[in-house]
């Protein structure tokens, strides 16, 4: 039977601290859109307080994240135990981007990831911080989940990254990071749906697609409904 809390408890959070990699989830708002799941593995997720947590997001081939993230802010951190007593962790909540050179990324990296990931090499990873408050915290059993022993984290992005110079990791960024698969802007630096006015429009646009199902199912409504009572008063 799963149970739910509206926060991390401390052991709720000792426990999260021991895991090796944890899966991100969000969407778009459209409903023919995609679903994206994620897994993130390093050691870059952060507990703040037992309704706040972040973590660091590397470079990438995609932006699915970000992209739904500065839509509509959704999105859901899951983690299981692949060692020791089945478990399963959900946690639900809206969710922030942070890009390096902001005053809140700026803050955040310096407290929890300045130790790490300041070297040259490391900082090539950081694409951004992505700041998420929870509001529900799902748990259940994962009786299911296989057992599986932690050998060590993947360098091949990390040793990636240093091959390339600034240059090419701006051509990269434009390239895979601009738009998601379902043509949702990412608005992250450097790519073109930065343009003054962009977010706005985008925005707009996607309440828009949400909006017209529900406005023409009423304007459908409202004229059957009319058609109805001229029909009585006939």
């Amino acid at each position: 039977m799963g149970t739910f809390t509206e926060t991390l408890s401390d052991s709720d959070q000792e426990w999260i601290r021991k895991q090796k990699v944890f899966f991100v989830s969000t969407a778009p708002l459209s409903k023919s859109g995609h679903v994206n799941a994620s897994p993130k593995g390093y050691d870059t997720l952060r507990i703040l307080d037992n309704n706040r947590v972040i973590f660091l997001d590397g470079r990438g081939s995609g932006c699915e994240t970000i992209s739904h993230l500065r839509e509509n802010g959704r999105i859901t951190l899951m983690l299981c135990a692949f060692e020791g007593a089945p478990r399963i962790m959900r946690l639900f909540g809206t969710g922030s981007v942070y890009e390096p050179g902001s005053a809140e990324f700026d803050s955040l990296f310096s407290e929890h990831y300045a130790d790490e990931w300041s070297s040259a090499e490391n900082a090539k990873f950081v694409r951004s911080i992505i700041d998420i408050k929870l509001h529900l915290v799902g748990k259940s059993c994962g009786f299911a989940v296989p057992l599986m022993s932690f050998q060590n984290h993947r360098q091949t992005l990390l040793d990636y990254g240093k091959n390339k110079s600034d240059e090419a990791h701006a051509k990269s960024c434009v390239k895979n990071n601009s738009y998601s698969i379902d043509g949702i802007p990412s608005f992250i630096q450097g790519t073109p749906g930065t343009a003054a006015g962009a977010k706005t429009k985008h925005r707009l646009v996607a309440a828009a697609d949400v909006l017209l199902p529900w406005v023409g199912g009423a304007a459908v409504g409202a004229a059957v409904a009319l058609a109805a009572v001229r029909n009585l008063l006939k």
